[in-house]
């Protein structure tokens, strides 16, 4: 027979919701559970009236075997649940004794269904159910033992419940959230019980807390004591130890990830051991084992995956409860989902870096002299990856490497969208933990960096024999000295300032290195660029006789403008605005004012206009035009 998994936690939660508790209505949730009952029975074959009269059937270990007769047994200690919580309320205004004796009467019919189930469960629920049960039969008790001012019993049920309610937490968020909502419930009976107890320390401390705290100093080693008000103690331990137990590997994989130099702490343990693997394969990834790559790339989107789908359903649980707990189990997953898209986003960019390597050194772009870059601009065509033709060369070529670097700059816009739609989901420790602001911050960096060589290699492209567009190579040339470089040096320069701890090392080592770029490599492209700058501004002088007067001195140059007559590799994104026009005057509205203020001081040739007047006569033009400027 298969074992029954049934979500108690979510099925109560759902329950009370919809059923009154919500505006504290324990009368209309009793109502609900006493109708409710009566269907679920019927539906279980388990019906205690007939015409006939009554036959009182309960649940038991032998014909316990469906999900349906776990509601009865649910539906049966919710009712009194409701009923006694009614009562304390009527109590609290009246204060008869005979109503708080019906408070503990109704609260013990509580706890004998609930324990029932708890009892049965392990027969035909699995484990993660019967220690849900477990919980809530514990936290009834709790409820129980408070009323009787049983003070050292109730803490024993509320930390015990706490602690179980906490490792089915590894099960799933729905569990963690709607569990630890019902736990909210016991605090003020953890509070007073532990003032009751003098709990050291439990006047500051979270309730929380205090129920850890006093698990771990009161319970655990005293099997004896608590098995005494808890009876089925020993057997709950066993079960979470099993819980708790890895299964297959005998690695056990923690719930954190340590990231940044910082910690997010998560529930899921599926996510915990994908996670783990996921940082093996990145540990031992090889750039020449293709297959070890793919199965990297394949295992951290898994890890998205995973995180995707645990977030999503704690916003479904966040619907129906809002927690502490439950917030920061949302900003956990969120910082591991961006945890898996900068790993892949640095994965990325380094296959595109190392192919635009490959490639540039198969073309032979890669010279270490000015002597050796002329040869190779004006050289034969003989080398190219692509095509052995003269008349283009080594186009192909370098044109697959400026795409693989607008490519990269691509990976790293896209990182920053990421980063931005990413932190606002996420707590303000959590940012400060992982520092989110500084992941935006390299990809600028890097960008920038990448932006260099981009331009570099495409100035280089422009200069090759089968383009020969020395002016456009120079421009670009003289773009990457003296604003490339400069603004990734500035910005490279900023992060510097910022210390990392030492354990950042390791998450760059050896995929993620490339995505923060060095000092010494800006200085390389920079010293790649200078030094081409003498050879492609010969080959522009001996190119024309009516060479620009700023190509012999490129710091003289004019702006550069939007190129918009072409979109391919082989196109520069910006050519020279070599029309320059500055006027000496600037433009005046014309105001009818102007010309009042003006007049006085203007000096008419009055001859001229006299002269004029004679030639136009009398006519009736004329004598309109006297009528207005005067006659002789």
């Amino acid at each position: 027979m298969a074992l029954v998994s049934f979500d108690i936690f979510e099925y109560i939660h759902d329950s009370r919701q919809a059923h009154g508790l919500r505006a504290q209505d324990y009368t209309r949730y009793r109502r609900f559970c006493a109708h409710h009952l009566r269907t679920v029975r019927k539906a279980a074959k388990l019906p205690q009236g007939s015409t006939a009269g009554f036959s009182k059937l309960n649940v038991t270990s032998e014909n316990a075997s469906s999900t349906l007769h776990v509601e009865v047994q649910l539906l049966q200690a919710e009712r009194a649940w409701a009923y006694a919580m009614d009562l304390r309320e009527l109590h609290s205004r009246t204060e008869e004794p005979r109503q708080r004796q019906h408070v503990v009467q109704r609260l013990k019919a509580a706890v004998k269904a609930a324990h029932t189930l708890a009892a049965i469960a392990p027969g035909f629920c699995d484990a993660r159910t019967a220690l849900a049960a477990a919980a809530y039969w514990l936290q009834m008790q709790s409820q129980l033992r408070f009323e009787l001012q049983q003070w050292e019993a109730a803490l024993d049920s509320a930390a015990l419940a706490r602690v179980i309610t906490d490792r089915l937490a590894q099960a799933g968020s729905s569990h963690f959230a709607l569990a630890h909502a019902m736990l909210e419930a016991l605090d003020p009976i953890v509070r007073l019980a532990a003032y009751q107890m003098r709990v050291s320390g439990a006047q500051h401390a979270t309730p929380a807390a205090i129920a850890v705290q006093w698990y771990d100093s009161n319970m655990k080693g005293a099997e004896d004591r608590v098995s005494a008000t808890i009876p089925e103690y020993a057997d709950i331990s066993a079960a979470l130890d099993k819980l708790s137990a890895p299964t297959g590997e005998s690695v056990a994989f923690a719930n954190e990830l340590h990231w940044r130099g910082g910690t997010v702490s998560f529930a899921s343990q599926e996510l915990a051991a994908q996670v783990d693997r996921a940082q093996g394969l990145l540990k031992a990834a090889s750039g020449d084992n293709s297959d070890s790559l793919d199965e990297m790339v394949a295992a951290y989107r898994k890890v998205g995956k995973i995180a995707r789908r645990c977030h999503a359903e704690s916003a479904v649980a966040a619907q129906k409860s809002q927690t502490a707990a439950l917030d920061a189990l949302l900003s956990a997953y969120a910082a591991v989902q961006l945890y898996s898209v900068c790993v892949l986003s640095a994965i990325d960019v380094t296959q595109l870096f190392n192919e635009a390597q490959s490639i540039a050194h198969t073309c032979g772009a890669t010279t270490n002299s000015a002597d050796a870059l002329l040869g190779w601009l004006a050289g034969p065509c003989a080398g190219s990856p692509l095509s052995d033709d003269k008349n283009a060369p080594r186009q192909p070529g370098l044109a697959q490497v400026v795409v693989c670097y607008d490519k990269i700059r691509q990976r790293l816009t896209a990182l920053q969208r990421s980063v931005t739609e990413m932190e606002a989901k996420l707590l303000p420790a959590v940012r400060r933990e992982i520092r989110t602001q500084q992941i935006a911050d390299e990809a600028v960096a890097a960008e920038a960096y990448y932006t260099c060589l981009r331009n570099y290699y495409s100035a280089l492209l422009h200069a090759s024999p089968a383009c020969a567009q020395y002016v456009d190579s120079l421009a670009l040339l003289d773009i990457v000295v003296t604003e490339n470089v400069p603004h990734a040096t500035a910005l490279t320069a900023q992060l510097a300032k910022r210390d990392l701890p030492p354990s950042e090392a390791t998450d760059t080592e050896p995929w993620l290195r490339n995505l923060a770029p060095s000092p010494d490599k800006i200085a390389q492209a920079s010293e790649a660029a200078e030094m081409a700058l003498p050879v492609v501004r010969g080959l522009c002088v001996g190119a024309s006789e009516n060479t620009k007067a700023w190509v012999h001195s490129p710091a003289s140059r004019l702006n550069l403008v939007a190129n918009t007559l072409g979109k391919s590799a082989s196109v520069p994104q910006r050519v020279p605005h070599l029309v320059d026009f500055t006027a000496d005057f600037a433009v005046v509205p014309i105001k009818p004012l102007f010309y009042d203020l003006a007049a006085p001081a203007i000096d008419f040739d009055m001859s001229a206009i006299n002269a004029q007047a004679d030639k136009q006569g009398t006519s009736k033009l004329g004598s309109i035009i006297g009528s207005l400027w005067g006659s002789r």
